[in-house]
C-alpha cells in the first residue's frame, strides 16, 4: 500500500469564521465592561480594561487574517514530508506548480501534532529547526485529499511512536 499524497492546503474559511467569532466575543465583553454592565470596577479601570480587551481582539484577528498562507504538501511513499510555502491566498495559483525555481523544505512530523477525524493540526519541524504549525480542516483541501492526508499522517505518527519505543 502506498501512502504517497500531494495536496494544496488553502486557508480554512471555517477556521477564519471561528477565530472571527472568538474575537467578536472579546469585543462584546469589552463593550459590556466599558458600559458598566458588571458594576464591579471603578470608571478608570473599567475603561482601561475595556480598551485592552478591544486591542487584543483586533490584534489577534489581524495577525491571524494577514498571516494565512497557501502551502503545497507532499508526502512520499516512504513517509518523507516536503512542504512548499506558496504565499498569500490572493496570489495566482498557476505559477505555483512550476516547481523548478522553488525550494521545497523537508519537514518532520512532531509527536504533539493533533490528528482528529475533522482536524489535522500538523506541527512540522524543518531541518533548520523552524517549527511550522499547519491547521488543515476539510475545507482547506478537498474531502478526498483530507482523508488521504489524514491516513498518511497517522501512518507516519505510528512509525514515529514505534521508533521511539524501540529506542527506549
Amino acid at each position: 500500500m502506498s501512502i504517497a499524497v500531494s495536496a494544496v492546503v488553502r486557508p480554512s474559511g471555517l477556521l477564519l469564521a471561528m477565530v472571527s467569532a472568538a474575537c467578536l466575543c472579546i469585543v462584546l465583553i469589552a463593550i459590556l465592561i466599558g458600559c458598566n454592565q458588571f458594576d464591579i470596577f471603578p470608571v478608570w479601570s473599567r475603561l482601561l480594561l475595556s480598551l485592552i480587551y478591544f486591542i487584543v481582539a483586533i490584534t489577534c484577528w489581524t495577525l491571524f487574517f494577514f498571516t494565512q498562507k497557501i502551502y503545497l504538501i507532499s508526502i512520499s511513499s516512504a513517509g518523507q514530508i516536503r512542504l512548499l510555502e506558496v504565499g498569500a491566498p490572493t496570489q495566482n495559483m498557476p505559477e505555483v506548480f512550476d516547481t523548478g525555481n522553488t525550494a521545497w523544505i523537508v519537514v518532520n512530523l512532531l509527536e504533539d501534532s493533533t490528528l482528529w477525524p475533522q482536524l489535522l493540526m500538523l506541527r512540522l519541524r524543518s531541518e533548520t529547526g523552524r517549527v511550522i504549525v499547519l491547521p488543515i480542516l476539510s475545507d482547506s483541501v478537498g474531502l478526498h485529499s483530507f482523508k488521504s492526508l489524514s491516513v498518511a499522517c497517522r501512518w507516519i505518527a505510528v512509525r514515529i511512536n514505534h521508533n521511539n519505543n524501540e529506542i527506549s
